[in-house]
């Protein structure tokens, strides 16, 4: 059961986090004329999902399980009960949330490095 409700948390988080990539891959294909915008516009905006992720792990343990997307996508005939779902799901959603917002941290640190690079290589 613990494995099915992993499962299903890490593909609800990848799949929110993808939209969200979508969405940041959009404002820096906009700003493509110039590099420096590119790198900076994207490496904010990823950061902003590094927040957001972080917001949501530290509420994970006080969203009501039946509202939760892993909740859904859990057969109905494989649900626990809610006191035993409640802290599995729980627990789950804040762990994949923590290790999404740590890749979102590394790439956004990637592009931002890289704009302040950029911008010395240019003072230089």
């Amino acid at each position: 059961m613990e494995t099915m409700i992993r499962r299903y948390a890490q593909l609800s988080i990848a799949r929110g986090c993808g939209f969200g990539a979508l969405a940041i891959a959009t404002v820096m294909v906009g700003s493509a004329s110039n590099l420096s915008l590119f790198l900076r516009s994207g490496g904010f905006a990823t950061l902003l999902m590094c927040f957001i992720l972080l917001i949501m792990a530290a509420r994970a343990d006080h969203v009501p399980v039946k509202r939760t997307e892993v909740w859904i996508m859990l057969p109905k005939e494989n649900r626990p009960p809610v006191e035993v779902a409640a802290p599995l799901i729980a627990r789950a959603r804040k762990d994949y949330l923590l290790r999404f917002a740590y890749v979102a941290a590394i790439v956004a640190s990637v592009e931002l490095g890289l704009d302040l690079a950029l911008s010395v290589g240019r003072l230089a």
